[in-house]
């Protein structure tokens, strides 16, 4: 199929499904609505499901294969905004909170499920299942119970990668600095000990980590950022502890807990202690991996275009699945992440029907060994 085909066939039912799911408010922690309708459209379409619960009690959709091989997910969560939420359906481009994070995966996911069921597949026979997790945006609790319990040898998070292929992705270290000081009235500073003082000096060092020496051909280099500095009571006290937020870019090979350790001496150094708030370890799935090949060859075929292998910045639900159930993990899905966690946010949804035929193609290859 090529790429114009692709994205004239079965636009216009694509754009309704997702205006119609964006239009189901899903906030982590409240989606039981979007989960039930997904769970009603995949029961008329004659797809079998279950549920598979999360140590917070809410409940993911797993779809076809019990055991499956393959499986590909997209969260059905979203941010809580700032923002008032709408949504509108301008030529098949539809606007709106989870649009494009990750509503249009989700439709994806749901088309190809329905495409392979219509043509008679077996999604049991052929190794695959798509799952519909939650929890993605705040603790990803969901992906975490779908990989502890269906455990896959492959897994497609879906997010937006332009329908390129996700093989590495960022970890991180986040953590809070305390540093402390000694008190004193603001008139006699020098019977004090300014952690403000201190906090800056820590601050300055942090070069001495040595991030600068890791570096990844996708990700680009190591870096640290500080988030945020609180100290002080106000005027006329010196202050006697300081907190700074600071979040760690950890590249493949790097290896978060040495990162963590040198954190640790850093900090000691200057009279300081680090509390961890996160710690994620980056991955990377080889470019000749049956997944990552089987993907970028699909993707080829109904695009028109062969896209290099890409970076994943930020966290993903691929995380869990590497972590906790050892599976080999790409991130993979339609449109430009740009818009995503904004007002803005959008969605041309002839790229989530491009990425539904992706999903058959790849599925259809057989994973079950």
């Amino acid at each position: 199929m090529s790429g114009g085909r692709a994205g004239g066939d079965g636009v216009a039912e694509a754009s309704a499904l997702l205006a119609e799911l964006v239009t189901i408010p899903s906030p982590s922690g409240s989606e039981g609505k979007i989960i039930a309708r997904i769970e009603e459209l995949c029961d008329g379409w004659g797809l079998s499901s279950r549920r598979v619960a999360t140590e917070t009690g809410r409940d993911n959709l797993l779809v076809g294969g019990s055991e499956p091989a393959l499986l590909f997910a997209a969260h059905v969560d979203t941010i809580d905004p700032p923002w008032p939420i709408g949504m509108r359906n301008e030529d098949g481009v539809v606007h709106g909170l989870g649009a494009l994070d990750d509503k249009g995966g989700v439709v994806a996911c749901l088309l190809a499920a329905r495409r392979l069921r219509q043509a008679g597949a077996d999604l049991d026979a052929l190794g695959v299942a798509f799952a519909f997790p939650v929890d993605e945006e705040r603790d990803g609790a969901g992906s975490r119970a779908l990989a502890l319990a269906v455990r896959p040898r492959y897994a497609v998070a879906l997010e937006a990668t332009g329908l390129a292929t996700g093989i590495a992705e960022i970890g991180d270290v986040e953590a809070t600095v305390h540093v402390h000081g000694r008190s004193a009235h603001g008139a006699f500073g020098e019977l004090g000990d300014n952690a403000i003082d201190r906090a800056v000096a820590f601050v300055n060092a942090l070069p001495e980590l040595g991030l600068g020496d890791h570096g990844h051909p996708l990700l680009g280099g190591s870096s640290v950022e500080v988030g945020g500095i609180a100290a002080g009571a106000g005027h006329n006290a010196i202050p006697d502890r300081c907190s700074v937020k600071i979040a760690i870019k950890v590249v493949p090979g790097q290896g978060s807990g040495a990162v963590v350790d040198s954190l640790d001496r850093l900090a000691a150094a200057h009279g300081a202690r680090v509390e961890l708030v996160e710690v994620t370890d980056p991955f990377e799935t080889p470019v000749d991996s049956p997944l990552v090949v089987a993907l970028d060859a699909a993707a080829g075929e109904v695009t028109g275009e062969r896209r290099p292998p890409i970076g994943v910045p930020a966290w993903t639900d691929a995380h869990n699945f590497v972590a906790f159930g050892g599976a080999e993990a790409v991130v993979f899905g339609p449109g430009d992440f740009a818009t995503a966690h904004t007002p803005e946010e959008h969605i041309d949804v002839r790229r989530v029907v491009e990425c539904a035929e992706v999903f058959v193609r790849v599925a259809n290859h057989g994973w079950r060994s």
